[in-house]
């Protein structure tokens, strides 16, 4: 029975990035960075996580959504953190028309054979689908880089607008 509950909360989670409704916006990615840690900073405490990077840009996109990607992101690093401490760095960098995400971490890592697994609800992901979804309706890409015990670095595009400094 537990099974079936896993996998009706990964499908609703799914369900809720799909129909919940998107408002994007020109969004300050570091505003939404900064209230993602602040949700998470009691799981980040207990941790002993350190979360690092640099500037991020402005994008279009919905705050909300793009605030619970960081959070899956971040959140699946502390989780996975194996012995040592979680240390997390967040970065951007511009990539032709777009701009590239990068969430990387010291954790456990996943093997290359299960990195299409952590994205798919069927597979006893359940959050990572949902993210990887918001992602996708705001016209970018996820993905994962990852070894066996050589952490792990979720990567996500999300299209430049005019005036985020990437070839427009």
């Amino acid at each position: 029975m537990s099974e079936l509950r896993r996998l009706l909360a990964a499908l609703g989670a799914l369900a809720l990035a799909v129909l919940t409704p998107r408002l994007p916006r020109q969004t300050e990615c570091d505003a939404v960075l900064a209230r993602a840690l602040a949700t998470l900073k009691p799981q980040l405490d207990a941790a002993g996580a350190s979360v690092h990077g640099g500037s991020l840009p402005t994008v279009r996109a919905d705050p909300r959504q793009l605030e619970r990607v960081f959070r899956v992101l971040i959140g699946n690093a502390v989780r996975h953190c194996g012995e040592e401490p979680p240390i997390i760095h967040v970065s951007a960098r511009p990539a032709g028309r777009e701009w590239l995400f990068a969430v990387r971490d010291n954790g456990v890592g996943i093997d290359p054979e299960d990195h299409f697994a952590v994205f798919n609800p069927l597979d006893g992901a359940r959050e990572l689908p949902a993210a990887r979804m918001i992602v996708v309706l705001h016209g970018g890409r996820m993905w994962v880089e990852s070894a066996r015990g050589q952490g792990a670095t979720f990567h996500f595009t999300l299209p430049a607008t005019r005036g985020s400094g990437v070839g427009m």
